[in-house]
Protein backbone atom coordinates (compact mmCIF):
# COMPACT_ATOMS: atom_id res chain seq x y z
CA UNK A 1 0.00 0.00 0.00
CA UNK A 2 1.40 3.39 -0.93
CA UNK A 3 -1.49 5.50 0.17
CA UNK A 4 -1.63 7.12 3.63
CA UNK A 5 -5.64 6.78 3.51
CA UNK A 6 -5.23 3.23 2.25
CA UNK A 7 -3.48 2.64 5.84
CA UNK A 8 -6.00 4.60 7.32
CA UNK A 9 -9.13 2.51 6.13
CA UNK A 10 -7.58 -0.20 7.25
CA UNK A 11 -7.04 0.57 10.59
CA UNK A 12 -10.69 2.25 11.08
CA UNK A 13 -11.68 -1.17 9.73
CA UNK A 14 -10.37 -3.74 11.59
CA UNK A 15 -11.31 -1.92 14.81
CA UNK A 16 -14.56 -1.86 13.79
CA UNK A 17 -14.41 -5.72 12.81
CA UNK A 18 -12.86 -6.50 16.54
CA UNK A 19 -16.13 -4.54 17.89
CA UNK A 20 -18.55 -7.22 15.73
CA UNK A 21 -19.02 -4.70 12.48
CA UNK A 22 -18.91 -6.79 9.32
CA UNK A 23 -16.48 -5.82 6.61
CA UNK A 24 -17.49 -3.08 4.35
CA UNK A 25 -18.87 -4.03 0.86
CA UNK A 26 -16.07 -2.34 -0.67
CA UNK A 27 -13.40 -5.01 0.91
CA UNK A 28 -13.40 -8.57 -0.22
CA UNK A 29 -14.30 -10.87 2.56
CA UNK A 30 -11.69 -11.65 5.37
CA UNK A 31 -11.57 -13.24 8.76
CA UNK A 32 -10.16 -11.82 12.17
CA UNK A 33 -7.51 -14.61 13.47
CA UNK A 34 -9.63 -16.72 15.87
CA UNK A 35 -6.64 -18.16 17.23
CA UNK A 36 -4.37 -17.00 20.44
CA UNK A 37 -2.14 -14.15 20.08
CA UNK A 38 1.23 -14.62 22.35
CA UNK A 39 2.11 -11.80 24.31
CA UNK A 40 5.15 -9.70 24.22
CA UNK A 41 4.52 -9.32 20.64
CA UNK A 42 7.87 -10.69 18.52
CA UNK A 43 9.39 -8.44 16.98
CA UNK A 44 8.11 -5.33 18.55
CA UNK A 45 10.69 -2.59 19.88
CA UNK A 46 10.36 -1.82 22.98
CA UNK A 47 7.99 1.63 23.92
CA UNK A 48 11.60 3.28 25.75
CA UNK A 49 13.27 2.63 22.59
CA UNK A 50 10.74 4.07 20.64
CA UNK A 51 10.38 6.78 22.55
CA UNK A 52 14.02 7.26 22.41
CA UNK A 53 14.40 7.51 18.71
CA UNK A 54 11.09 9.91 18.31
CA UNK A 55 12.48 11.76 21.33
CA UNK A 56 15.61 12.39 18.94
CA UNK A 57 13.65 14.04 16.05
CA UNK A 58 11.49 15.59 18.61
CA UNK A 59 14.50 17.71 19.49
CA UNK A 60 14.84 19.13 16.10
CA UNK A 61 11.30 19.92 16.10
CA UNK A 62 11.41 21.31 18.97
CA UNK A 63 15.06 23.20 18.42
CA UNK A 64 13.62 24.79 14.89
CA UNK A 65 11.46 27.30 14.04
CA UNK A 66 8.68 25.69 12.93
CA UNK A 67 5.36 27.18 13.30
CA UNK A 68 3.76 26.20 16.78
CA UNK A 69 1.01 24.56 15.39
CA UNK A 70 3.27 21.82 13.94
CA UNK A 71 5.40 21.14 16.77
CA UNK A 72 2.29 21.02 18.75
CA UNK A 73 0.95 18.37 15.87
CA UNK A 74 4.01 16.72 15.75
CA UNK A 75 4.56 15.84 19.65
CA UNK A 76 0.93 14.79 19.96
CA UNK A 77 1.49 12.31 16.98
CA UNK A 78 4.64 11.18 18.45
CA UNK A 79 3.49 10.37 21.70
CA UNK A 80 0.25 8.10 20.35
CA UNK A 81 2.49 6.11 18.61
CA UNK A 82 4.86 5.57 21.75
CA UNK A 83 1.48 4.80 23.65
CA UNK A 84 1.25 2.28 21.63
CA UNK A 85 3.98 0.20 21.94
CA UNK A 86 3.32 0.98 25.57
CA UNK A 87 -0.09 -0.43 25.18
CA UNK A 88 1.14 -3.68 23.90
CA UNK A 89 3.52 -4.48 26.65
CA UNK A 90 0.23 -4.00 29.28
CA UNK A 91 -1.92 -6.20 28.17
CA UNK A 92 -1.39 -8.21 31.17
CA UNK A 93 -1.70 -11.88 29.75
CA UNK A 94 0.73 -14.30 27.96
CA UNK A 95 -1.88 -14.92 25.17
CA UNK A 96 -4.86 -13.33 24.06
CA UNK A 97 -7.58 -12.66 21.35
CA UNK A 98 -7.28 -10.18 18.91
CA UNK A 99 -9.26 -7.89 21.38
CA UNK A 100 -6.16 -7.62 23.52
CA UNK A 101 -5.03 -5.17 20.52
CA UNK A 102 -7.66 -2.92 20.52
CA UNK A 103 -5.91 -0.06 22.69
CA UNK A 104 -3.15 0.19 20.29
CA UNK A 105 -4.87 0.07 17.13
CA UNK A 106 -6.85 3.07 18.34
CA UNK A 107 -3.62 4.54 19.77
CA UNK A 108 -2.08 4.37 16.46
CA UNK A 109 -5.38 5.49 14.66
CA UNK A 110 -5.37 8.70 16.84
CA UNK A 111 -1.98 8.96 15.34
CA UNK A 112 -3.05 8.74 12.03
CA UNK A 113 -5.80 11.22 12.55
CA UNK A 114 -2.96 13.71 13.96
CA UNK A 115 -1.06 13.03 10.74
CA UNK A 116 -3.99 14.15 8.51
CA UNK A 117 -4.20 17.03 10.94
CA UNK A 118 -1.12 18.27 10.55
CA UNK A 119 -1.38 17.77 6.37
CA UNK A 120 -4.91 19.85 6.39
CA UNK A 121 -2.60 21.87 8.60
CA UNK A 122 0.12 22.26 6.13
CA UNK A 123 -2.01 22.15 3.15
CA UNK A 124 -3.56 26.39 4.35
CA UNK A 125 -0.04 27.41 5.85
CA UNK A 126 2.43 26.15 3.70
CA UNK A 127 6.21 25.99 5.45
CA UNK A 128 8.14 29.03 5.29
CA UNK A 129 11.65 29.30 3.93
CA UNK A 130 12.28 30.76 7.21
CA UNK A 131 11.17 27.72 9.49
CA UNK A 132 13.93 25.83 7.77
CA UNK A 133 16.56 27.67 6.37
CA UNK A 134 18.46 30.51 7.73
CA UNK A 135 18.34 32.40 5.11
CA UNK A 136 15.62 33.29 1.91
CA UNK A 137 18.48 32.54 -1.04
CA UNK A 138 20.14 29.29 0.99
CA UNK A 139 20.26 26.53 -1.92
CA UNK A 140 19.54 23.24 -1.14
CA UNK A 141 17.94 20.14 -2.99
CA UNK A 142 14.37 20.26 -1.76
CA UNK A 143 11.95 23.47 -1.26
CA UNK A 144 11.23 23.76 2.68
CA UNK A 145 7.61 22.28 2.24
CA UNK A 146 9.38 19.66 1.02
CA UNK A 147 11.62 18.73 3.76
CA UNK A 148 9.16 19.07 5.96
CA UNK A 149 7.21 16.45 4.18
CA UNK A 150 10.13 13.85 3.95
CA UNK A 151 10.81 14.76 7.67
CA UNK A 152 7.30 13.87 7.99
CA UNK A 153 7.06 10.87 6.32
CA UNK A 154 10.54 9.54 7.81
CA UNK A 155 8.72 10.16 11.04
CA UNK A 156 5.51 8.49 9.98
CA UNK A 157 7.36 5.09 8.42
CA UNK A 158 8.27 3.31 11.59
CA UNK A 159 4.59 4.24 13.02
CA UNK A 160 3.36 2.11 9.83
CA UNK A 161 5.94 -0.68 10.25
CA UNK A 162 4.54 -0.78 13.77
CA UNK A 163 0.30 -0.57 12.25
CA UNK A 164 1.08 -3.42 10.15
CA UNK A 165 2.84 -5.87 12.47
CA UNK A 166 -0.78 -5.67 14.31
CA UNK A 167 -2.71 -6.33 10.98
CA UNK A 168 -1.00 -8.77 10.25
CA UNK A 169 -1.62 -10.79 13.19
CA UNK A 170 -5.52 -9.34 13.23
CA UNK A 171 -6.38 -10.78 9.60
CA UNK A 172 -3.72 -13.46 8.78
CA UNK A 173 -5.41 -14.56 5.84
CA UNK A 174 -3.94 -11.28 4.32
CA UNK A 175 -0.47 -12.37 4.77
CA UNK A 176 1.09 -11.45 1.32
CA UNK A 177 -0.29 -8.24 1.51
CA UNK A 178 1.28 -7.43 5.21
CA UNK A 179 4.53 -9.14 3.36
CA UNK A 180 4.61 -6.45 0.78
CA UNK A 181 3.79 -3.76 3.15
CA UNK A 182 6.79 -4.57 5.24
CA UNK A 183 9.02 -5.15 2.37
CA UNK A 184 7.90 -1.91 0.90
CA UNK A 185 8.84 0.25 4.13
CA UNK A 186 12.06 -1.03 4.46
CA UNK A 187 12.90 -0.05 0.99
CA UNK A 188 15.37 2.90 0.83
CA UNK A 189 12.55 4.06 -2.00
CA UNK A 190 9.92 4.36 -0.15
CA UNK A 191 9.38 8.09 0.24
CA UNK A 192 9.24 8.26 -3.40
CA UNK A 193 6.60 5.27 -3.70
CA UNK A 194 4.65 7.05 -0.82
CA UNK A 195 4.69 10.65 -1.92
CA UNK A 196 4.23 9.65 -5.62
CA UNK A 197 0.07 9.29 -4.77
CA UNK A 198 -0.11 12.54 -2.78
CA UNK A 199 -1.53 15.92 -4.37
CA UNK A 200 1.77 17.10 -3.41
CA UNK A 201 4.47 15.34 -4.97
CA UNK A 202 7.93 17.64 -5.06
CA UNK A 203 10.51 16.41 -8.01
CA UNK A 204 11.66 13.07 -8.19
CA UNK A 205 15.19 14.42 -8.66
CA UNK A 206 16.89 13.78 -5.16
CA UNK A 207 14.32 12.23 -3.63
CA UNK A 208 16.06 9.63 -1.26
CA UNK A 209 18.51 11.43 0.04
CA UNK A 210 20.11 10.04 3.74
CA UNK A 211 17.20 10.93 6.35
CA UNK A 212 20.50 12.40 8.58
CA UNK A 213 21.02 15.11 6.45
CA UNK A 214 16.69 16.39 6.46
CA UNK A 215 16.75 15.85 10.11
CA UNK A 216 19.36 18.44 11.02
CA UNK A 217 18.71 21.14 8.02
CA UNK A 218 15.91 22.67 10.25
CA UNK A 219 16.83 26.47 11.11
CA UNK A 220 17.07 26.43 15.16
CA UNK A 221 15.52 29.38 17.14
Amino acid sequence: MSRFAAYYDWTTTVRKCIDGEPPPDHLAKFDLCKGVIRFPLAGVEHSSRVAESYGKLLLEVDRSRLKDKRKELYRKFQDRVVSAHVAVEEVGVRTGTVSRLREPLAQLQAALDLVEELRAYDDKNPVHWSEVFPTKDVEFHLSPGDLWLHFKLESIRPCLAFLVRLLRLVLPDRLDMWAECEASLRRKEWIRQFILDSPHRPEDADLIRPSYEIYSMFQRA
